[in-house]
């Protein structure tokens, strides 16, 4: 698997844009579906223009997953975690925990206070996910049907997922 970094004004306009929001659809749908919304493909392509930071993975030239964030625009003192994407045939490859290590060490010297996110409240195992992880999920001010999930800067060292990633990158160091 190869990951590659890249700024969202990069993306714009090319053919790697529309495949990030393809497999936004594919795997979002049924949430979006569930909520009664229409997928936002206008306002996720818009999305690119904030010039989030990309993390891509490829297995050959295709697209396997990636995780984007950003500065939060309501707190700047906080990292907003854009989206968490995998293709459903790389799932339990422990992909998420190869790019949630890649931002862990993308992110570790900035200077920020802690984590955010949103996730659709009918995105259950999304939500309870981000809580065994150690996330708390409270009201989302600007979206009813959203979770506002939050987590200080220890998530990166003293948390369930800090002891995930270190395990994780044991293992691949091993080659187990």
């Amino acid at each position: 698997m190869e990951l590659r970094i890249l700024k969202g004004r990069e993306l714009l306009g090319s053919a790697l844009a529309g495949r990030i929001v393809g497999l936004d659809r594919r795997n979002m749908q049924s949430v979006f579906d569930r909520a009664g919304l229409e997928f936002p493909v206008e306002k996720r392509r818009k999305g690119l223009e904030s010039d989030a930071t990309f993390i891509l993975a490829f297995d050959g030239e295709t697209l396997a997953g990636y995780l984007d964030y950003l500065r939060s625009w309501t707190s700047p003192d906080y990292l907003y975690i854009g989206s968490v994407q995998i293709e459903r045939c790389y799932r339990g490859s422990g992909l998420l925990l190869t790019l949630l290590g890649k931002f862990r060490t993308l992110v570790a010297a900035e200077d920020f206070v802690g984590f955010e996110t949103s996730v659709q409240k009918v995105n259950v195992s999304a939500a309870n996910l981000y809580r065994e992880i150690g996330f708390t999920l409270e009201p989302n001010p600007r979206n009813d049907a959203s979770w506002t999930a939050r987590a200080g800067k220890s998530l990166l060292t003293n948390s369930p997922l800090a002891t995930l990633l270190d395990r994780h990158h044991a293992r691949r160091r091993s080659g187990s």
